[in-house]
């Protein structure tokens, strides 16, 4: 039964097309660091920002400074935050020089709102610094998901002939 649901996972990440090549980044050096960029989950808690000092753009384009900033975005538009589930198998973190990693996947991200939850498919890209030993995040950008087919639809929809 687990082999089968190892196949079906497997198969489900090569079916969006968004794993990782397999060996073509380092994904072993500082193992210390990585365990805990790995382990952060939530990029909205205030200890991981340096002074307040991140920018995040938004699934739908939009720029925050700061996590205060990006907290009246979501209020503004009537949404809080809920929960962000990795997709498995779309996780790469990358540490460069002991000081910067960049975090990329695919993820579930989900909003309260009045009306019910809002899911939002994203591919995730997040930067994290160290500073006086510690990691903080600084940079975070979620475009939204599309399948080949869903961008095919969309590429008819939104092209004009020369």
């Amino acid at each position: 039964m687990t082999m089968i649901f190892l196949f079906i996972a497997l198969g489900t990440v090569k079916l969006f097309g968004q794993a990782p090549p397999i060996g073509k980044y380092d994904t072993t050096n500082y193992p210390e660091d990585r365990k805990f960029i790995n382990s952060i989950s939530n990029i909205f808690d205030p200890s991981l920002s340096l002074n307040d000092n991140s920018i995040s753009i938004g699934a739908d384009g939009s720029i925050s400074y700061g996590l205060e900033e990006e907290f009246q975005k979501f209020a503004r538009n009537g949404m809080t935050f809920k929960s962000v589930i990795t997709v498995p198998g779309t996780e790469l973190v990358r540490i460069f020089n002991g000081q910067t990693a960049i975090k990329t996947k695919v993820a579930d991200v989900v909003f309260s709102t009045p009306d019910g939850d809002l899911h939002f498919k994203v591919i995730r890209a997040e930067t994290y610094i160290k500073d006086n030993g510690k990691w903080y995040f600084v940079l975070g950008q979620g475009t939204n998901f599309m399948t080949q087919e869903e961008f095919n639809e969309y590429k008819k929809d939104h092209t004009t002939k020369n």
